[in-house]
């Protein structure tokens, strides 16, 4: 006798559509969705509602990772509405996390409110500083932004993300700026251009009378050189005693270079045509995505146990996210905001099973360590998940502090760059 495992949520039971009266289900904008089941659900007591959130939580993670913005958006948006109804049960890193996934979505004025709704529960949330600044950003409201990451910095004076972003916004509102001052010049330009054709229709002039001995050509604006050649009055002839003296100065004829020219490095790193320093960014996603492959992939841990067999990474997949690295005024600084999945198998004696880490929040802070869920193949035989939580989820042994210190030494690569 095989026993089933109960069910979590009462839709569980029946099914969605079951569940769900027939009118329900008509207009019902979660039944096409995979997380239907918790969309759904409205427990009565608070234990059940924890239970729910919890459960939301390690779903909207799980849907980031892999590229499913609206179903994580719908997540978390789910948790925030169940901890609405329990008082001072709110959290501001849920609002913290739709507000990034509504910027993957590009619903720019919705992150930005969330955002603020995350600072208004804890104003020293350091993320939601950062997911400020980077809405307004997008929105073009330069100042605001680094007003915003100008206080993140202050909340977190290590995080490098945040100076990144004032260069940024600064460069940005700059150029802005520049634009906005070339069309109005330009239209400038096109009022003198209507003010000339509007005044261009006047009588004509009297035709001056032409002096005795004056040809039809100089009175029309063109004169005759020293050689006879007819010429307008703007040419201005050059002697040949000025012309000799000019080719005695090496003036006026193409001289080869002796030396090449030395192109020095720019400051703080940058390319070597920005001698000035001025602000640069090059994407290093391609980068990260190469390195990270080289560095997870093949990891093993052998197992400790009179069974035998090891544990391996077998792949790197899903890397969402910004790795960019700018050079402004001599300075060089990392941004880094990534996740990650990173598949696994493993083997004891003739069973074998497979899963995968999903780890998000890949920074460049030391003080932020990244977040690491194991997901285990429903597939995988009972001997092989115990293996899986004794040396997989265990972050004291086994594989995961394997994977994460490999993490780490690519993340310092990556500063080092």
């Amino acid at each position: 006798l095989k026993l089933q495992p109960l069910p979590r949520f009462p839709s569980e039971i029946l099914g969605t559509k079951h569940f769900c009266s027939a009118g329900m289900v008509a207009s019902n904008p979660f039944a096409a969705n995979r997380h239907a089941d918790v969309l759904n659900e409205e427990p009565a007591d608070e234990a059940a509602k924890m239970r729910l959130v919890e459960e939301v939580k390690n779903r909207a993670k799980g849907a980031f990772a892999q590229k499913d913005m609206p179903s994580a958006e719908m997540l978390y948006g789910k948790a925030i509405t169940v901890l609405d109804s329990l008082p001072g049960k709110a959290e501001p890193a849920l609002f913290s996390n739709r507000a990034m996934v509504r910027l993957n979505l590009s619903k720019v004025p919705e992150a930005l409110e969330d955002a603020n709704k995350c600072l208004a529960l804890d104003p020293t949330f350091v993320k939601g500083y950062f997911r400020k600044a980077q809405a307004l950003l997008r929105l073009n409201e330069w100042d605001d932004s680094i007003v915003a990451a100008t206080e993140g910095a202050r909340l977190d004076p290590a995080n490098s993300a945040f100076p990144e972003l004032i260069e940024k916004a600064t460069s940005e509102k700059a150029k802005d700026a520049e634009h906005k001052a070339m069309l109005k010049r330009d239209a400038h330009d096109v009022r003198v251009e209507l003010h000339n054709a509007s005044t261009a229709a006047r009588p004509p002039a009297e035709k001056k009378e032409r002096l005795e001995g004056e040809s039809e050509e100089v009175f029309r604006g063109y004169k005759k050189t020293a050689d006879g050649r007819t010429t307008s009055y703007f040419h201005t002839e050059i002697s040949e005693e000025a012309k000799k003296l000019i080719e005695q100065q090496g003036f006026g004829k193409p001289q080869k270079l002796a030396t090449p020219i030395d192109e020095g490095e720019a400051k703080g790193g940058g390319s070597k045509w920005n001698q000035a320093g001025t602000y640069e960014e090059k994407g290093m996603m391609k980068w990260m995505q190469d390195r990270l492959k080289s560095e997870l992939i093949g990891i093993e841990f052998a197992i400790p146990t009179a069974a035998g067999g090891s544990v391996k990474t077998t792949s790197v997949d899903s890397v969402l996210g910004d790795a960019s690295i700018s050079v402004s005024r001599g300075k060089r600084r990392h941004l880094l905001d990534l996740s990650l999945e990173v598949e696994f198998e493993g083997t004891v004696g003739n069973d074998g099973g497979k899963g995968k880490f999903v780890i998000t929040e890949v920074t460049t802070s030391s003080d932020d360590a990244p977040e690491a869920k194991v997901e285990v193949d429903s597939a995988a035989p009972p001997a092989v998940r115990e293996v899986f939580d004794n040396f997989v989820k265990n972050g004291g042994q086994g594989l995961r502090p394997l994977v994460m210190a490999a993490l780490h030494r690519v993340v310092q690569d990556y500063i080092a760059q």
